[in-house]
């Protein structure tokens, strides 16, 4: 009985990934090209300032809500009913400057709710509400000795 032979293929190098590979870099580097061109394109010129000041940082009116209800404007106690007014007089000291509203995750919400809306219907609209970057959450596959 004869035996079949085996006959070894010859050793043979793919150059189509690379091909793509070249591709993908030659059409990246002709987009960042043409991104940089269309931003030199523009023929704006900037007016020279001559009073060679820089911009103060603007620190904004910070409205403060603690656990307990009570309400600080820059730090400072104020009255429920003398809010709007304090907020005016600081925003005719200080035109421009933004309110910033900080609500204690403890506190009632309904005094939110409710200085918000005092504000709107006295024209205050341009405000904003902070909060704190929430933590990651760590994905936990054992459940801890205190859950159920």
């Amino acid at each position: 009985m004869r035996r079949a032979r085996r006959t070894i293929p010859d050793a043979r190098i793919e150059i189509t990934p690379m091909i793509d590979v070249v591709f993908l870099l030659l059409t990246f580097f002709i987009f960042s090209v043409v991104l940089m061109v269309r931003a030199d394109v523009l023929d704006i010129q900037l007016p020279e300032l001559s009073t060679e000041q820089s911009a103060e940082p603007m620190v904004p009116i910070t409205i403060a809500i603690a656990e307990n209800g009570a309400l600080l404007i820059n730090r400072e106690s104020v009255v429920s009913g003398e809010v709007i007014t304090r907020l005016n007089a600081l925003q005719q000291e200080h035109p421009g400057v933004p309110i910033v509203i900080a609500v204690d995750t403890r506190s009632d919400a309904g005094v939110l709710i409710g200085l918000v809306d005092r504000m709107t219907s006295e024209g205050i609209r341009s405000f904003s509400i902070i909060g704190q970057r929430a933590a990651p959450e760590t994905s936990n596959t054992e459940p801890s000795a205190n859950q159920p």
